[in-house]
């Protein structure tokens, strides 16, 4: 906490004592502080009721270098001063290699292959349930693109019924890269088929040069096919339903069956996490 070398100790009776000391060497760091934060800052991010808190664990001339960090979620350098591009890495790299294994991990077998997990961080290529790469069964010139979801920063998978927050994003559309979108021909805003090996949907093209190429980016939440998008009668009383729910697309209806996994009609499930695949879906894209 500007101290580099000091012994001084510090109490660690709350999350407070560690998070607000750790973003106070986070702001030190590299020996070029970061600036103080303005009143601006601190109320657009809601920071300004934590003052006191930041107050009470560090010097007054480190609270607002404190705050910059928390009103920005971390400190951000230029990339010329943060990668070394002859090198091909970080210019602040950590020096030592960092061993990391677990015999039990390894000892234990894997539940849909049965062979051993690995002790250490491994990459593995994304697989059916045998442990089939994913490419081998669906490959690329068929499939060029990967269809992932994110989430909203505004709208939520329960969100949709809010009025206001409908008229401001009434759908959500299929967004893909400006050098994809040129090839195939697809303007901003046109309507477009996307295509799994499970389904198809129709949505409206967003082009984003944030997408990198030969990658489907949706937002999760839409497209719903209840939560009052469709019409109910209960005893002959007709129930409120809204149309305007079910605007956009479903990522769900992307989803497909893991035909590794026998006769069973079983979806493809992430080999590391036991979840329903719902990133890194082969996909193409088709006009309509």
């Amino acid at each position: 906490i500007g101290e580099p070398n000091s012994d001084k100790r510090y109490p660690l009776n709350t999350a407070a004592d560690f998070y607000i000391r750790g973003f106070a060497n986070i702001a030190y760091g590299m020996k070029r502080p970061v600036q103080d934060a303005t009143d601006d800052d601190m109320a657009l991010t809601g920071v300004d009721r934590y003052a006191d808190t930041i107050k009470d664990r560090v010097k007054d001339e480190e609270w607002l270098k404190v705050a910059t960090v928390m009103c920005r979620g971390g400190r951000f350098d230029k990339v010329e001063d943060a990668w070394d591009e002859s090198k091909g890495h970080l210019k602040h790299a950590h020096p030592h290699m960092l061993p990391v294994w677990d015999e039990k991990l390894f000892q234990s077998k894997h539940a849909l292959t049965g062979e051993n997990n690995s002790g250490c961080p491994t990459w593995y290529p994304t697989r059916l349930a045998d442990g089939t790469p994913m490419r081998e069964a669906f490959s690329e010139p068929e499939w060029p693109f990967l269809m992932s979801s994110y989430k909203s920063n505004l709208m939520s998978s329960i969100s949709i019924a809010v009025d206001r927050l409908r008229q401001v994003h009434p759908h959500n559309p299929i967004s893909i890269n400006r050098e994809d979108a040129n090839e195939l021909g697809i303007k901003n805003g046109e309507r477009i088929r996307l295509v799994t090996p499970g389904n198809s949907v129709k949505g409206v093209a967003m082009i984003r040069d944030g997408v990198m190429r030969g990658a489907i980016a949706i937002e999760h939440g839409y497209g719903h096919k209840e939560l009052g998008a469709r019409a109910h009668t209960i005893d002959g009383k007709a129930m409120p339903h809204n149309p305007a729910l079910a605007a956009g697309v479903n990522i769900n209806d992307l989803g497909f069956r893991d035909s590794t996994r026998g006769d069973h009609n079983n979806v493809w499930i992430d080999w590391v996490s036991g979840a329903v695949v719902r990133q890194g879906l082969p996909a193409r894209i088709e006009k309509i």
